[in-house]
């Protein structure tokens, strides 16, 4: 699973050759890093709980899923005011104690054998509100930490780092879903939500203060004000447009795809975790490749191309049969190439948000690609999905979901993106 800078009274930060001698920039990696890890495990282990334990089904973890990120559709565009009015880095610190909170009461409700398929829809509904903020705040936050010119080596180098999570969590989560039973894996996500909270919390750089937004009243008004410069942009319309689509579309696929692999193809659950595991290189190889190849051949034809490609292993998935050695090694492979170009294009276009988006107004301009990219697309894509999977079977879902994920990029080709050059678009002038 971020803003640009209008003025540079917004956008204090460090020379670009000491980003990574930016201390306060350090401590935001760690924390980033411990949120995602904690994400990460929590990926394996939630659907596991909800599949192993409780015995759901393939449209139950479709709900579940929505009910995760359903909030996005109702808070986010509230959340993205918040974030433009307040100190940014106590609304991160405050949303991991939040999940942190959350999480626990997984394996509480399991020790009081109270554990069932409403309170995993309560407590995945739960951390989709402070996941809300979190996600909203963080993308906001960075260009307060580092300079313009270096937003795509920052989000560069935070995906590097956040590999790390993408490699191991979800191995983690599988071994300890096998160790130990999946409700208790769960307090392993507490423990590094509440690590990225200290980490986040010791950050000691200064913030601006807040600017007024020109919209004054109410509070419809002010996000009216992030619509506007949403569709009236011809980039950020065509960020959100294929955003929108192709988050729908993938959703879809993975509400499938956890109930595939133990269902379809009978993995166990280690393999399951190696399965999502093998996505981190990929993220990690992709984020080193996101930083030099728009330079060198051009934000749209990266964007393009990466993404259309991305789809075609994804399709592969589901071609696959058995759940012997060569399986699997199909499996890690077809993952870790798929996240290599899903990250080619996705970088890429956080960096082209921010660096054209002026701070006064960024939280409410991620809000509004939020609300329409994951609070729209993503619940109706899981109910989707789960659908699929009842209707088609789930052989057949994964395909149908990954042929649409193919049709959703190819729309890059028809948007503003494909016209952007080696640079970065300029600020917008508002």
């Amino acid at each position: 699973m971020t803003a640009g800078q209008a003025n540079q009274e917004a956008s204090p930060g460090p020379p670009a050759q000491s980003l990574r001698q930016n201390r306060d920039f350090g401590k935001y990696l760690v924390g980033y890093t411990a949120s995602d890890f904690a994400s990460q495990i929590g990926t394996v282990a939630i659907p596991l709980v909800a599949v192993l334990t409780v015995g759901a089904s393939s449209f139950e973890v479709g709900v579940m899923r929505s009910a995760n990120q359903v909030p996005y559709l109702l808070f986010v565009l509230a959340f993205g005011i918040v974030v433009d009015q307040v100190r940014r880095r106590n609304l991160l610190a405050f949303a991991d104690l939040g999940r942190a909170l959350a999480l626990a009461a997984i394996p509480a409700a399991f020790a009081l054998d109270a554990l069932n398929v409403p309170v995993l829809y309560l407590v995945s509904f739960l951390i989709g509100v402070c996941t809300v903020l979190f996600d909203v705040g963080s993308q906001a936050y960075l260009p307060r930490l580092v300079e313009r010119d270096q937003l795509t080596q920052g989000n560069s180098l935070m995906e590097s780092l956040r590999s790390t999570s993408l490699i191991a969590g979800p191995a983690v989560g599988g071994l300890i879903v096998g160790w130990f039973s999946p409700p208790n894996a769960l307090i392993a996500c507490a423990a590094f939500y509440l690590i990225s909270a200290g980490a986040i919390w010791w950050i000691r750089k200064p913030e601006p203060k807040p600017e007024a937004s020109q919209e004054t009243g109410s509070a419809i008004a002010k996000i009216g004000e992030g619509f506007r410069l949403v569709f009236g942009h011809p980039i950020l319309r065509s960020v959100v447009g294929i955003v929108a689509l192709f988050n729908f579309t993938y959703a879809a696929y993975l509400a499938v795809y956890i109930v595939y692999l133990p269902v379809e193809l009978k993995l166990p659950t280690y393999a399951i975790g190696l399965a999502f595991a093998a996505t981190g290189p990929g993220f990690l190889v992709g984020a080193v490749l996101s930083s030099w190849l728009p330079k060198r051949f051009g934000y749209g034809l990266v964007l393009n191309t990466s993404a259309v490609l991305s789809g075609l292993f994804a399709l592969g998935v589901a071609l696959l049969h058995g759940n012997g050695i060569l399986t699997i090694a199909l499996l890690l492979v077809l993952q870790f190439v798929y996240a290599t170009l899903s990250m080619t294009f996705t970088l890429p276009l956080v960096a082209i948000r921010q660096s054209i988006t002026p701070d006064r107004i960024l939280g409410r301009v991620t809000a509004t690609h939020r609300f329409l990219g994951v609070g729209l697309g993503v619940p109706l894509g899981s109910l989707a999905g789960g659908f699929l999977g009842e209707q088609l079977g789930l052989r057949n879902g994964l395909f149908v979901a990954a042929l649409a994920m193919i049709f959703a990029s190819s729309l890059y080709l028809f948007t503003a993106l494909r016209t952007i050059g080696k640079e970065l678009p300029e600020p917008i002038e508002t």
